[in-house]
């Protein structure tokens, strides 16, 4: 006997990358959904994004591997290198070797690319509808349907809810808590530049991080090259609380120049391509097991943001979108599908969580610390680095 499918709709809230992925991936599954996005239009940060093999088996699944190759940049090696001596530490080729491993690319995007390939899916279904300026601000639950209130006065109602409302989620502090997210006070600046205004590069076509004391640098191509993405970041005496601020830029601003004088040339001589009228303070949070109550869950940065060292946070929410519509038709309800897919995804997010707090450690590393760092990853063969990685790229 063919299992029942769930009615709807899935209301999502929150129309980012996660938000747009969930809505597609349940369409697919034959479900109606209801995306409420706070902003007049679905757009992204004009700001350079990583799109690892665990990213690109997502976009397999939801038919979009070739819509976002059209849109990126794709490398031909991930680099680290010290920030200060300008030496290179480990060169991992993105070769036959690595696409033999992982099966899919490693791909570089802007964040708008990549969200409007997801919204025009979203846009191309019958089975999505799509609210703008609709902020949602609470939800009650009754009788097996979810009743979800916006900003402006409005009630929508739904048979589930799902936040995917970003790391200041107003979902999460009524499913989890008045938790507050962490940091360890690093600030980063980014830019976005023509490929025909960047200095020559000894790896061009290349994702490069920098690691220095307190300091990190990256630079990658995007757009099919036409563009370089850039970012800048040091530990802060500042004590921001916000993710996105203008208070203290221009201090933010100065620490930076301050901080990277040590740098080595190469690094040095970007240094003014990088936007310092807008500055962002890393955040995560602690681990959690539960983030759904009823028929109502979280995604992505509203249930387990990461800092950006690994370049997962936007794949963890891909991720926990198709997890998530695979749980709903495996279900006889949606709370047991979001029981099970929190119980699903509740250890790799907490690992990747985890992990990226080490290779901060790692890139930021001092003296002795940054020493042997650079003699242990330098004796790392290619074959072991993709070993090491394996876990995470080879995705679910």
């Amino acid at each position: 006997m063919q299992k029942k499918k769930l009615g709807g709709p899935v209301i999502v809230a929150g129309g980012g990358i996660g938000g747009t992925a969930t809505a597609v991936a349940l369409a697919q599954a034959g479900i109606e959904v209801l995306i409420l996005e706070q902003a007049s239009e679905l757009r992204e940060a004009g700001i350079g994004i990583q799109m690892p093999p665990n990213a690109f088996k997502v976009f397999d699944r939801l038919g979009l591997v070739v819509a976002m190759l059209k849109k990126a940049a794709c490398p031909d090696d991930l680099v680290f290198m010290d920030a200060l001596s300008g030496e290179q530490i480990i060169r991992i080729p993105v070769d036959d070797e690595f696409l033999a491993d992982f099966k899919y690319p490693y791909a570089l995007m802007h964040r708008g690319d990549l969200l409007e390939v997801l919204a025009q899916a979203c846009r191309e279904s019958d089975r999505i509808a799509i609210r703008t300026s609709s902020r949602v601000t609470g939800f009650r639950q009754e009788g097996g349907r979810v009743t979800v209130r916006t900003e402006d006065g409005a009630y929508h109602e739904g048979a589930a809810l799902v936040g995917s409302d970003g790391l200041w989620s107003t979902m999460r502090r009524e499913l989890v808590g008045a938790d507050r997210p962490r940091t360890e006070n690093y600030i980063i600046f980014r830019g976005v530049v023509p490929a025909d205004q960047m200095p020559e590069l000894e790896f061009a076509n290349a994702v490069v991080m920098w690691g220095g004391p307190e300091l990190n640098f990256s630079h990658y191509p995007m757009r099919s090259g036409s563009y370089f993405a850039l970012g800048a970041s040091v530990k802060s005496a500042l004590a921001l609380d916000q993710g996105v601020s203008n208070l203290g830029v221009a201090d933010g601003a100065r620490e930076l120049r301050e901080r990277f004088g040590v740098v080595c040339p190469a690094i040095a001589r970007l240094l003014d391509k990088i936007d310092v009228d807008r500055m962002w303070t890393l955040h995560d949070r602690e681990p959690i097991k539960h983030w759904s109550q009823g028929n109502v869950t979280l995604l992505g940065d509203a249930a387990h943001p990461t800092f950006n060292y690994m370049a997962q946070g936007a794949c963890m929410a891909l991720e926990d979108a198709v997890c998530l519509a695979d749980c709903v038709t495996q279900a006889d309800s949606y709370e047991q599908a979001f029981k099970a897919y929190q119980q699903a995804r509740y250890l790799r997010t907490a690992r990747v969580q985890l992990t990226s707090r080490m290779y901060g450690e790692l890139y930021h590393a001092k003296g002795v610390q940054a020493d042997l760092r650079n003699a242990l990853l330098s004796r790392t063969t290619a074959a072991q680095a993709r070993q090491h990685l394996s876990w995470l790229f080879s995705g679910i």
